[in-house]
């Protein structure tokens, strides 16, 4: 039998330092992988990469605690890579006071993970930026680009004062 432990930041400590940057800022916080979310930690956040058009890229590797009683990779692995890159694709597209909360995410699973499918790469972009709602399509790739799974998402944006 396996065991891990996980250690992180207080999330509401990350929260604070993250609402007061600007979209650039945001961008920059996330690539500094310190500020990694207690999420990150049990997904196995490895990297993120953002790219110059906005989109966010989060890599992680499976793990055997990641399997389901079937053995195989739970299709949570997958959708929760999906929800973090979309949700901050979004997130790094807003100024000072705002952030989104996913409103709804739709995952197709395309094939099966396992440990030996090594690095994930869940890539999000947006599809339309509105003022109260942005819709993001997210996909998961292996490290030859095969993809795995696809989502997209619609998140709510929230004035936070």
């Amino acid at each position: 039998m396996g065991e891990v432990t996980f250690t992180w930041e207080d999330p509401t400590e990350l929260a604070k330092k993250f609402l007061h940057l600007d979209s650039d800022d945001r961008k920059k916080f996330y690539l500094d992988l310190k500020h990694k979310p207690p999420i990150g930690e049990l997904m196995n956040f490895k990297g993120v990469e953002v790219d110059e058009e906005g989109s966010v890229t989060w890599i992680a590797s499976p793990q055997e605690y990641h399997y389901n009683p079937l053995g195989n990779v739970h299709g949570g692995f997958a959708a929760t890579l999906l929800d973090s890159c979309n949700s901050i694709t979004a997130n790094c597209a807003l100024d000072k006071g705002f952030l989104t909360m996913t409103a709804e995410i739709k995952v197709n699973y395309l094939r099966g993970i396992s440990l030996e499918t090594g690095d994930m790469f869940a890539t999000g972009k947006i599809e339309k930026l509105g003022r109260k709602v942005i819709f993001v399509s997210g996909k998961l790739t292996d490290g030859q680009g095969k993809v795995y799974a696809t989502a997209n998402s619609t998140e709510i944006v929230v004035e936070i004062k």
